[in-house]
């Protein structure tokens, strides 16, 4: 996943000249030219082309730049066999796509528990586009213990207890939050998709088992520092900083302070909260339950 990161990155540099600019005539085939020499070999032009043919007579912008390298990155092997990579419409076939969990939260509803994914796509024919997923609490536990043939899962390690009972396990599951930012892959379903793509099974690889291994490590006290410093620091997924200040942070933006005035207490509140957004992060969680 990381290598098609850099690709996208290193395209979107080498066509920053065509921001803003629209793309007709001799712009648009000057932009195929220059994106062509910047893939590697062998992938003809005229597979470039059509893959870009989205683009044609709009005014470039950073999204579309950045969308359009990450599509055609995370497809080399399709432009390779001379097959366009183009935006994606229907699902046509069963596939495998690498994904990074963007999302990670708990909702409530009629009393009940269960976890909001958001999956971002890396690669494969739905990149750049994201997909949500709902597990029930006790699916996403089940899957966070579960290892492939392989031996490979999600990364998280196993409970053991000695015989006083104590835990002696280590960078363990506890919280849906964990999950922010961890790796795997789904499978694509052609039969279930619709104007949406849908995945029906989750697979693993030894690449994102240790990315994921790496990142739980980082954020487990018993087995890493805090990176702020502080000596009595909470695990990672209950601390206010995001990775807007923290690269271990287990939510996008750094929480706030305030009062809120539905408890009337000092609390925290989640700049990205949609549905309450002027209410602390456990009153926007119980009103969520009431809707």
């Amino acid at each position: 996943m990381n290598t098609v990161l850099r690709k996208r990155d290193q395209l979107s540099s080498d066509l920053t000249e065509f921001l803003g600019r629209k793309l007709v005539a001799g712009t648009f085939h000057a932009f195929v030219d220059k994106l062509h020499k910047s893939l590697p070999q062998p992938i003809l032009r005229s597979t470039v082309q059509a893959s870009v043919l989205d683009l044609l007579k709009k005014e470039l912008t950073t999204r579309q730049l950045v969308e359009t390298c990450w599509r055609l990155a995370g497809n080399l092997e399709t432009l390779r066999d001379q097959e366009p990579a183009r935006v994606w419409q229907r699902q046509t076939r069963f596939e495998w796509v690498p994904v990074q969990i963007m999302e990670a939260r708990a909702l409530k509803r009629e009393g009940r528990f269960y976890n909001r994914f958001v999956f971002q796509s890396q690669a494969g024919s739905i990149v750049p586009r994201r997909m949500v997923q709902h597990w029930s609490t006790r699916k996403t536990r089940y899957l966070t213990s579960l290892r492939n043939a392989s031996g490979y899962g999600f990364g998280f390690g196993k409970h053991r207890r000695n015989s006083r009972g104590e835990q002696m396990g280590r960078m363990l599951y506890l919280d849906v939050r964990q999950m922010y930012r961890l790796r795997c892959w789904l499978l694509l379903d052609p039969h279930r998709s619709g104007d949406e793509p849908v995945a029906f099974e989750i697979g693993h690889t030894g690449s994102t088992m240790s990315f994921n291994r790496e990142l739980i490590r980082g954020r487990d006290r018993y087995e890493s520092r805090c990176l702020k410093g502080y000596p009595t620091a909470p695990e990672c997924h209950a601390c206010i900083y995001g990775t807007d200040h923290c690269p271990l942070g287990t939510h996008r933006k750094t929480y706030t302070k305030g009062t809120c005035p539905m408890c009337k207490k000092e609390a925290y509140f989640d700049p990205l909260e949609e549905d309450n957004p002027e209410l602390c992060l456990q009153c926007a969680f119980e009103v969520r339950d009431l809707l």
